[in-house]
């Protein structure tokens, strides 16, 4: 049984690797909410502007989340999504669409708030902090509130030398968060394509939620994260 977890973790977390947003795509559509937000509200600060572009970026994927409850919605988040499903199989299958939702979500707000992805620590962030959410979403705990100071701190020491590490254990927590909740039944939120979009909806928003919280947290604290400096543009 042991033997099987670990591959059904590794399942999940090589998933989202290989179908999670790419920078490209990430700074695109930051870019876009951002060239709105500027042309809209001229005189608003950067701080401003980076709240309103989060919350755009996190009711676009709390939509998503919400339609990813249809399995027709599906094709279009996921390329090749039968054929990447069958292989994962199950209720794994479903955690794995509505954890991609979740780092696709977070890797848009680092773009937002400044983080280039094409580094690997703050491609690493993204994906702690949308798992994050995820554990705490489900009623577990991290050790620390991610949305607060000592959030910030846990984060920063992950990716002095421990984020692949640490990405592993948080997606191995989420894959058995899921999987056990789906046995008992009772799911406290949705999890890709059997569940309707109501819980979906309600899973993003919080893990959106968390993240901007978190992204602004680490602006206002000494040592920032991997930033670029498009943040005080």
């Amino acid at each position: 049984m042991a033997a099987e977890e670990t591959s059904d973790d590794s399942k999940l977390l090589r998933f989202i690797q290989r179908w999670a947003i790419s920078p490209e795509e990430a700074k695109e559509i930051a870019r876009k909410y951002r060239t709105q937000s500027e042309s809209k509200y001229s005189k608003d600060s950067a701080s401003r502007h980076q709240a309103r572009v989060a919350d755009k970026i996190i009711a676009r994927y709390a939509k998503l989340s919400a339609m990813s409850g249809g399995a027709t919605a599906l094709v279009g988040i996921v390329p090749g999504l039968g054929t990447a499903l069958a292989a994962l199989g199950g209720g794994l299958a479903d955690t794995a669409v509505s954890m991609k939702l979740q780092v696709d979500m977070v890797c848009c707000l680092a773009e937002s708030f400044g983080y280039d992805l094409n580094a690997q620590d703050a491609r690493d962030l993204a994906f702690l902090i949308a798992a994050g959410g995820a554990i705490e979403k489900a009623g577990e705990q991290l050790g620390v509130k991610l949305a607060s100071k000592a959030g910030v701190r846990l984060l920063r020491e992950y990716l002095k030398g421990a984020a692949l590490q640490a990405v592993k254990v948080f997606f191995k927590r989420v894959g058995i968060i899921f999987t056990r909740k789906a046995l008992e039944k009772a799911l406290p939120f949705g999890v890709g394509v059997v569940i309707g979009g109501t819980a979906n909806y309600a899973l993003t928003r919080y893990v959106g939620a968390q993240a901007k919280e978190w992204f602004i947290l680490d602006q206002e604290m000494p040592e920032p994260g991997p930033r670029e400096d498009q943040a005080a543009a």
